[in-house]
């Protein structure tokens, strides 16, 4: 059955928790093990911070809107057993300390007494944020694979993909911002975003590749699965609906061309700028397929009840309207 009762906000907050999460994440490396104790580097990284807070906000305000009563938005932290709820504190507690960490490296004169103040907290603050952020790559995956009725998600293989591609996305975004505002325009930060942009980019490469190899295996697996619904859903995404958007623009337009101008695009544009906007795009795409796949195998009797509804232009429905007392 296909009653969606997902609609774009979803997938639209699971692309964006995984790209904040993953950017926050890759900070955390870059500063912590990459090249620790090299101050330009976080300094640098400081506008793709204020992306991925930005886009958590924006995930969670997503969230919010697709759970039609905005006003009890707090059940979704409160039920412990909930992977919805360790998700919700999950990009919660990113957010929060993502933002204190940006905020010590705010310029503005009249701002100067407080991101002093916050200097001593920057590398606990991003060394939390940079946790949260690996748990909420691998929660968009959970998320979908723990509801056992939607046989597409149920499988192993949906976390690693999710997380991976939360990967490969964040790489993207900050390969196009690293190095902006509030990063001064010195020799060092310069220096700084190119080595990061560098690392980042032979990263996604490898990322690109792998992301393939999963997804590939995921959906061509589902070909061959005695689960008639999964299978089902499989069909659409190889030989079906969903082929022009699975093979041209997912596997296509979101992987192979991106990792050939990776490749082949040297230090061009199409490399640095074309190739992670394509790669963003692919990651939004998966998402919005992923959640539509939502197909499962009927309740007993579910089919016959849907069979039974009124339709909406049943003349019964139409000959009343609400405040009128026919009778």
């Amino acid at each position: 059955m296909r009653h969606h009762y997902w609609e774009w906000p979803i997938p639209t907050y699971l692309f964006l928790g995984g790209l904040g999460g993953g950017i926050f994440c890759l900070i955390a490396i870059l500063t912590f093990f990459v090249f620790p104790g090299v101050a330009a580097v976080p300094l640098a990284m400081a506008w793709p911070g204020f992306l991925a807070i930005v886009a958590l906000g924006l995930g969670c305000v997503m969230l919010i809107v697709d759970l039609g009563q905005p006003m009890v938005f707090y059940r979704a932290f409160v039920k412990s057993t909930s992977v919805l709820a360790w998700g919700a504190r999950l990009l919660t507690v990113c957010a929060i300390f993502g933002v204190i960490w940006f905020a010590s490296y705010v310029p503005w004169d009249w701002f100067a007494p407080i991101a002093s103040f916050l200097v001593p907290a920057r590398e606990v603050c991003l060394a939390i944020a940079g946790i949260a952020g690996t748990g909420i790559m691998l929660y968009t995956g959970i998320f979908l694979s723990t509801l056992k009725a939607h046989a597409f998600w149920a499988t192993p293989a949906l976390p690693v993909l999710f997380t991976v591609s939360a990967l490969s996305t964040a790489c993207a975004a900050i390969t196009l911002s690293a190095g902006w505002w509030p990063a001064p325009l010195t020799m060092e930060t310069v220096i700084a975003a190119a080595l990061g942009d560098e690392i980042l980019h032979t990263l996604d490469i490898i990322l690109v590749v792998v992301e393939i190899a999963v997804l590939l295996i995921m959906v061509l697996s589902f070909l061959g699965a005695g689960n008639k619904t999964a299978n089902k859903a499989a069909h659409r995404w190889v030989h079906g609906s969903y082929a022009p958007l699975f093979w041209g623009g997912m596997i296509f337009g979101g992987l192979l061309l991106p990792e050939i101008l990776y490749v082949f695009g040297g230090h061009s544009a199409a490399s640095t700028v074309v190739a992670p906007v394509l790669v963003l795009l692919g990651g939004l795409l998966l998402r919005f397929m992923i959640v539509f796949s939502d197909d499962r195998a009927p309740l007993p009797g579910e089919d016959r009840y849907y069979n039974r509804l009124a339709k909406d232009d049943a003349d019964f429905i139409k000959a009343w309207t609400y405040g009128d007392n026919i009778f």
